[in-house]
């Protein structure tokens, strides 16, 4: 198999990625963009014509966005069992709680951070709702399991 190219910058959502990297056992390069750099070269946009990262390139493919490429990874090396079987019901679960963290809960973080006003008249186009909203769904479903992908 193509060994894998990691584009990322140490003080970026690469972290995660390279985690997941760590637990598939795959071997990979790395490829540190600078922000203000290289990032936005002529020979890293075809990658992410967004200039961001962090991103992979696996046998001719380039995968953006944290989730999209620990589910890829996970897809790529099943052996390692990072997530549950495709056939398997706790699919779904997997999916719930993987774009729940990449949707509501980072947009709740990003909001708590920047001291965004989330109020009445614009709740319903913020991609969290309420805070308490996001935090309450999280709790409830941590109060039955340590595990929220196993949740079914």
């Amino acid at each position: 198999m193509e060994k894998l190219t990691f584009y990322t910058n140490p003080r970026s959502r690469g972290r995660i990625v390279r985690w997941m990297l760590e637990e598939t056992g795959a071997a990979y390069d790395t490829a540190i963009m600078n922000y203000g750099g290289n990032i936005k070269s002529p020979e890293y946009l075809p990658i992410n014509p967004m200039g961001k990262v962090p991103a992979i390139k696996h046998c001719g493919t380039v995968v953006t966005e944290v989730i999209g490429i620990c589910a890829y990874l996970a897809d790529q090396f099943p052996d390692q069992q990072l997530a549950p079987m495709v056939d398997s019901p706790q699919r779904g679960s997997y999916y719930r709680w993987l774009f729940f963290a990449a949707g509501p809960l980072e947009m709740a973080m990003t909001a708590t951070s920047y001291n965004w006003d989330i109020n009445e008249t614009n709740v319903q186009a913020v991609g969290c709702g309420y805070i308490s909203d996001t935090v309450n769904t999280l709790e409830l479903a941590l109060n039955k399991s340590p595990f929220c992908a196993l949740l079914i």
